[in-house]
């Protein structure tokens, strides 16, 4: 597989804290990699250590195959970036904000409508004479992007791009990394502890905790059929008592019939021996953990990242 981003052994302390502990993590390239973790667990630092703002005590990061040296120009050219906040000149418009952009990069100043029209903001007739000081919050982080984008980037990272945005405006950020992977190939590396927006736009995820990775995968392993119980209705509530009691299988009584406590492949065993014994099976349910249940279970913590 071909990676966009590799780090190696990667470690920084402060003092006797180590904010990043011995990660390495692997981007496949054209994907939108998650970065899922709680504030304060390595997200944000270790970002700093890809984009070459601060240097590690040990270990290394690779783009495309290379590895990072003192020269950042050389693989800068390939990502761009939103870490925290965007930053702009508020008392500048937007179009001459990503002026300077395309200027420092020496990309051509097409670029800068073609990055507009990508992020939705092209046909806004406040790009060249509004303030970006003024822009709402969800048009600054479209902004943000359209200017990470001006230097034509094979990787974008984005540091909690959600964050502060309101329902409509998560919907429209949700879009465009998908537009961004799907359409144009670019790897994104989005860093959240929004457990449900990383779900959502994720092909690859990896779980950093207290400065360590924890796990990393697919989205289809985190989404697999783990199955947490079995819903079970039925017409003879207390022959599938007895029944169940037989099997062995731990349970409880609910409403409608029973929650069953078992493997997802035993629910074939259940059913069958149900139609043996000529009961009539209303609901058989499989009700599988949640990324937040399983984000948990990794991590072993008793907090709800939400």
């Amino acid at each position: 597989m071909n990676y966009a981003i590799e780090t190696s052994h990667l470690t920084k302390a402060y003092g006797d804290y180590k904010a990043v502990s011995d990660l390495e993590i692997r981007v496949p390239a054209g994907k939108v990699y998650g970065f899922l973790g709680r504030n304060g667990s390595g997200k944000t630092t270790t970002i700093r250590m890809i984009m070459g703002l601060i240097r590690p005590d040990n270990g290394n990061v690779k783009i495309f195959g290379r590895k990072i040296g003192r020269n950042r120009s050389e693989y800068l050219a390939d990502i761009g970036a939103i870490i925290e906040t965007p930053g702009f000149y508020p008392n500048l418009p937007a179009y001459e904000n990503l002026e300077i952009t395309a200027k420092m990069f020496k990309a051509p100043e097409e670029r800068i409508n073609e990055s507009l029209e990508t992020v939705g903001l092209s046909g806004d007739p406040s790009i060249n004479t509004k303030k970006v000081g003024k822009f709402s919050l969800g048009m600054k982080q479209r902004l943000g992007i359209a200017n990470a984008l001006v230097h034509s980037p094979r990787i974008l990272i984005l540091d909690e791009p959600t964050n502060g945005l309101d329902p409509a405006g998560i919907i429209e950020m949700r879009k465009l990394i998908r537009h961004l992977s799907q359409s144009m190939g670019i790897t994104i590396f989005v860093s959240s502890h929004l457990l449900l927006e990383v779900q959502q736009v994720a092909d690859y995820i990896g779980i950093i905790d207290q400065g360590k990775l924890i796990q990393e995968g697919s989205i289809n392993m985190f989404n697999a059929n783990e199955q947490n119980f079995l819903v079970l209705e039925t017409d003879e509530l207390q022959k599938t008592s007895q029944l169940l009691e037989s099997l062995g299988f731990d349970y409880e009584k609910i409403d409608s019939g029973f929650k069953i406590f078992c493997n997802r492949e035993e629910n074939v065993i259940i059913n069958k021996k149900l139609v043996d014994n000529q009961i009539n099976v209303y609901n058989l349910e499989s009700v599988s953990k949640t990324l937040e249940e399983r984000f948990l279970g990794i991590t072993n913590s008793q907090e709800l990242v939400i």
